[in-house]
């Protein structure tokens, strides 16, 4: 199991075979480095310490492809009870249990949506609806859905602090996210782990729904519903650094494969068929997300 240290001046610390990790949790910036650097940890604040820029530089906020809007920093022992509810929620039993039990009553959901086909059309959603569904699925199931992979990022480094947020991600898409700086520690069946981790918490949400559903199959549960189901789907696609993407990274032996995509093109990485396929279905994929909340925006003000 690696473990960081104990944090100091809001640096995270760990010792990972022959090289030294260090995370700034205030301008969230990372180093890697095989030159022990434990001694500079003490006297950071002086110009001559080799960690005086990484120590002081400013925080950024991400990238013009993905924003930070909002961030927070707190003490991880603040939701110490919280990871081990959903580690309960996302374990091997747990998820077999919800995950077939769900599949059990989607032919009587269907059934239910093929009788209010036409109640069920979205001009049929209120105002009021649509804003309740998009405030559940922003403030409630995306939330839930990274908290799943910081849950098991918890249970094996225990890092003092959580960092997490909202975002825009190619300027269309409005993500909750939770930093795991020390990720690429880990090995990769762990790593597989906590990727899969969020979808897991969404089958655990789409179970609690399928429940509430049954008992009251109100129009608005519906919605909620179909639209975790239509997110599951979404976060298994191998492309727009969801889930998926990582997933298929972590199978191809790869960090980031958008990073090695690249990285073929500057000479830095070995011409790979399999990963120069991805990186062009990505871009297209990225360029029709850019391209359709351009449409909604021209539709909007037209």
């Amino acid at each position: 199991m690696v473990q960081t240290i104990e944090e100091l001046h809001h640096i995270q610390y760990s010792i990972y075979g022959d090289k030294r990790w260090l995370y700034n949790v205030r301008n969230d910036r990372m180093i890697v480095s095989k030159q022990p650097l434990e001694n500079y940890l003490g006297e950071i604040n002086h110009s001559s310490n080799p960690l005086y820029d990484f120590y002081h530089s400013p925080y950024k906020r991400g990238t013009m492809t993905n924003f930070h809007i909002l961030r927070i920093i707190l003490d991880s022992s603040k939701i110490d009870f919280f990871h081990k509810i959903v580690l309960f929620l996302i374990n091997r039993y747990s998820m077999i249990t919800m995950l077939t039990l769900s599949i059990l009553y989607l032919p009587r959901f269907a059934e239910y949506l093929q009788q209010s086909t036409e109640q069920f059309s979205l001009s049929q959603f209120s105002a009021g609806e649509l804003i309740m569904i998009y405030l559940a699925v922003v403030g409630l199931v995306l939330p839930l859905h990274e908290y799943a992979h910081f849950s098991v990022y918890y249970k094996y480094f225990k890092p003092p602090k959580v960092t997490f947020g909202f975002s825009i991600r190619y300027f269309s898409m409005p993500v909750f996210f939770i930093k795991v700086p020390f990720y690429k520690l880990l090995s990769d069946k762990k790593k597989n782990e906590l990727i899969l981790a969020g979808i897991k918490c969404q089958v655990a949400i789409w179970f609690f729904l399928s429940v509430i559903h049954m008992i009251y199959p109100s129009h608005f549960v519906s919605g909620l519903l179909l639209v975790n189901l239509g997110l599951i789907v979404t976060n298994l696609l191998p492309f727009l650094k969801l889930d998926g993407y990582w997933y298929l990274s972590n199978l191809l032996k790869v960090d980031d494969y958008m990073t090695y995509f690249k990285n073929m093109f500057s000479k830095k990485a070995a011409p790979r068929i399999d990963i120069l396929i991805l990186g062009i279905l990505n871009y297209i994929l990225i360029a029709l997300s850019i391209w359709g909340i351009a449409c909604d925006i021209i539709t909007f003000f037209i």
